[in-house]
């Protein structure tokens, strides 16, 4: 007799986690989700060359097309492929060639920019006195890394694939916008038992 009392307490808990599972997010395919990441042994083939130009070590893909440092919209997913090299190299262009790379590790993390400040007047125990104040939390690179590894080629150190969004809603480029904005410049294949 006493079950019986305990048994709607019982189904409650469990209704409550699973309207928690659902609310979670509803994606196609788990490449849609955007806290998923590529897992190390993924290969990312370079298809074509990307030229680096003097000073910078990074060269951007928009829209499935290699555009260097040129201008691109950081509203939309982008990818970079990143050089570690030394300040001597930097002095002169520099150019990958098509080769594989493959994932040793993946993170996400976020950039913050920062907005133009105002300044904002008080009257205090010290006097009048200026501070910079804002309250707008402005826009957040979301940006996910992918450590690379390439035997012919071991100065490819990272491809980051990144888009600049409100705050509050977080979306990280997903793998399958990366497969997209990757386009013909590269494919990236994950390791067979994750597909």
């Amino acid at each position: 007799m006493k079950l019986l009392h305990w048994i709607p307490l019982l189904t409650l808990p469990l209704t409550g986690c699973q309207s928690n599972l659902a609310s979670t997010g509803n994606y196609t395919t788990p490449y849609d989700n955007p806290y998923n990441l590529p897992p190390p042994g993924t290969v990312i083939e370079l298809h074509q060359a990307l030229t680096f130009s003097p000073g910078n070590s990074r060269s951007n893909i928009q829209n499935g097309k290699a555009i260097g440092q040129g201008r691109y919209d950081r509203f939309q997913p982008m990818c970079q492929f990143y050089l570690y090299e030394s300040k001597e190299a930097l002095k002169v262009s520099r150019t990958i060639e098509p080769d594989s790379f493959t994932i040793v590790k993946s993170f996400q993390r976020i950039d913050y920019t920062l907005a133009k400040p105002i300044e904002v007047a008080f009257v205090g125990v010290g006097g009048p006195r200026l501070f910079p104040y804002d309250d707008d939390p402005g826009l957040r690179t979301l940006k996910t890394t992918m450590r690379l590894h390439s035997e012919k080629q071991p100065q490819v150190h990272e491809l980051r694939c990144m888009v600049d969004e409100d705050p509050y809603t977080r979306r990280y480029v997903t793998i399958n916008q990366m497969i997209n904005t990757l386009g013909n410049v590269a494919t990236l294949t994950l390791p067979t038992a994750t597909q």
